[in-house]
């Protein structure tokens, strides 16, 4: 591992007081995956007041310090460094995090306690890695396991079951048969964590480049916190636009959109009320009402993870209009635009290519009139032109001025604008007045 300076200089100073010291866990999955580490966490043998007197001179700021963690800022740099001492975990109460913990000299004791056994592992120049569980080897067959008993870890800490669904979902790896059991088995856990935590597990799943795969086969698992998802699972939609059930279609359309958690979560749920509003007609399946259906629940599921409102809006929009037609000429895109806005426009039309991409091949040559949409959106909001009450030539003051009043005002200026975006009027004042003169 190539470490940065101002963590070899923090191990260093450690070591030169006779303690061990070690970047452990993600930084060292990372590393090993080629990858450059967001950020890098010590751990150490010194105790917690051991580390503030090797970092006298230092910034130090308690993070943690009864579970051992002091973070340091050095002068030189400003970086701050986690530093956490070996530990071993106390009983875990609330299936979050312990309720004591004992301090070590010994660094295996302290990676035991961790999750999974790519997460377990330590490294510093003086020893090399230090891989006690196989975490090295297990990258390389591209496996998720626990570290000893997968029971005992998921039921210490719940979240590593969302954990372990968003690793799977990042890196491509497969999960090892007893820690898939586990999984399984105790799952109804995850309704003892804090949504806000599942939120973020999920967010990351999601924007992984697995999501398709990881959705599709552990939907039980995502069903504990999205309980709609569940009848999606190989429920037959039984019309001539679709090919695949309708988890599995809405599995491949989260992945056929580009990594945006607004366009992803969109992508979740613009088709889970499919099953509630399936209605055979003549044999033939038909889901009237699904999209609006799909944005409720995509609501409530997200006002249960604490999701921010702005982002709930968002999506609940998309959701509910991605089956709404859109048209690629000039009068129509402005209209979408006026309705929109560019920004929501463009991510409509990915959500709407994303979802013909997953459906039978005939479809898919509705993507090409998506992508016209997208180039003509831009080409009129980069000319200047008129789609918003906004940049119409003609404001409330000036209605006023003319004699309207309260909500005259907003009607005859939506009229106005109308007209400007279907070329009845140029968006001129003078053209605006005439055009007023003559109603």
């Amino acid at each position: 591992m190539n470490l940065p300076d101002n963590v070899k200089k923090i191990i260093a100073r450690l070591e030169a007081a006779g303690r061990e010291a070690y970047v452990v866990g993600g930084c060292v999955r990372d590393s090993l995956c080629g990858l450059t580490p967001p950020d890098y966490d010590i751990a150490t043998s010194a105790v917690p007041e051991e580390i503030k007197e090797v970092f006298h001179d230092c910034r130090i700021v308690d993070i943690g310090e009864k579970h051992g963690t002091i973070a340091v800022i050095t002068e030189s740099d400003k970086s701050k460094i986690e530093i956490t001492t070996f530990r071993t975990d106390g009983v875990y109460t609330d299936s979050r995090r312990p309720d004591n913990v004992t301090f070590t000299r010994d660094l295996e004791a302290d990676l035991s306690r961790r999750d999974f056994t790519v997460n377990a592992m330590a490294y510093s120049e003086k020893t090399g890695l230090i891989d006690v569980f196989g975490g090295e080897q297990d990258l390389k067959d591209k496996i998720l396991r626990c570290v000893g008993e997968p029971e005992k870890r998921f039921n210490e800490d719940a979240l590593r079951i969302m954990r372990a669904l968003r690793f799977m979902s990042e890196r491509g790896l497969v999960c090892e048969e007893e820690t898939e059991k586990a999984i399984r088995a105790l799952k109804e856990n995850l309704h003892k964590i804090a949504p806000e935590r599942v939120r973020v597990e999920f967010d990351r799943l999601l924007l992984g480049e697995h999501a398709e795969k990881i959705i599709c086969e552990y939907y039980d698992v995502l069903g504990v916190s999205f309980p709609e998802i569940i009848a999606c699972a190989g429920f037959d939609q039984r019309n001539k636009y679709h090919t695949y059930d309708v988890l599995t279609h809405i599995a491949k359309t989260v992945s056929a959109v580009p990594r945006e958690r607004v366009l992803r979560l969109a992508m979740f749920f613009h088709d889970i009320a499919k099953p509630e509003c399936f209605k055979l007609v003549n044999n033939y399946g038909s889901f009237k009402g699904h999209a609006a259906k799909s944005a409720e629940i995509a609501e409530r599921a997200m006002r249960r993870l604490r999701y921010d409102t702005a982002a709930i809006n968002k999506i609940k929009l998309l959701v509910a209009s991605h089956n709404d037609d859109l048209e690629a000429d000039n009068i129509s895109v402005k209209k979408l635009l006026n309705r929109f806005g560019l920004d929501t426009l463009l991510k409509l039309c990915e959500v709407q290519i994303a979802d013909d991409s997953a459906k039978a091949d005939f479809v898919k040559a509705e993507i090409k009139k998506h992508r016209d949409v997208i180039e003509k959106a831009r080409e009129i909001a980069r000319s200047g032109e008129c789609f918003t009450l906004g940049s119409l030539a003609l404001n409330g003051d000036d209605l006023t001025e003319l004699g309207y009043k309260g909500e005259e005002i907003g009607a005859k200026l939506r009229d106005l604008l109308d007209k400007v975006i279907t070329g009845q009027a140029g968006n001129t004042r003078e053209a605006l007045l005439e055009l007023i003169k003559m109603q």
